[in-house]
């Protein structure tokens, strides 16, 4: 068995795929549009007290925390329980078990 924690997996979505699974999904062009400004036009700054870091942009990631990034994270991994062949895979949030099970068989001389 394996398990996979994939809780920093938020941080690290590609957005151009994930843009091409919206559009495999079928969402509208209008849609399509405004994801991408939501997911490509991010930055984030960081405020220690009252001292402000310099603008940061982000090439990857979905927001945390909001009912939208989780739905986009859903999106990027619903494909991840086909992937592997010889294995069950359980998914839940962002969890995975990887588990396969062999039979042994015991010969009495």
């Amino acid at each position: 068995m394996v398990l996979l924690d994939m809780s920093k997996a938020f941080d690290s979505i590609n957005h151009d795929i994930l843009l091409l699974k919206l559009q495999d999904l079928g969402i509208s062009k209008y849609a399509l549009t405004w994801f991408t400004g939501y997911s490509t036009n991010r930055h984030q700054v960081v405020r220690i007290n009252s001292t402000l870091s310099s603008l940061l942009r982000l090439n990857s990631g979905v927001p945390q925390g909001s009912i939208l990034g989780l739905l986009l994270f859903s999106i990027y991994i619903n494909d991840l329980p086909s992937v592997p062949r010889n294995c069950l895979t359980q998914c839940y949030v962002d969890d995975t078990k990887l588990q396969i099970s062999r039979s042994v068989i015991v010969r009495q001389l």
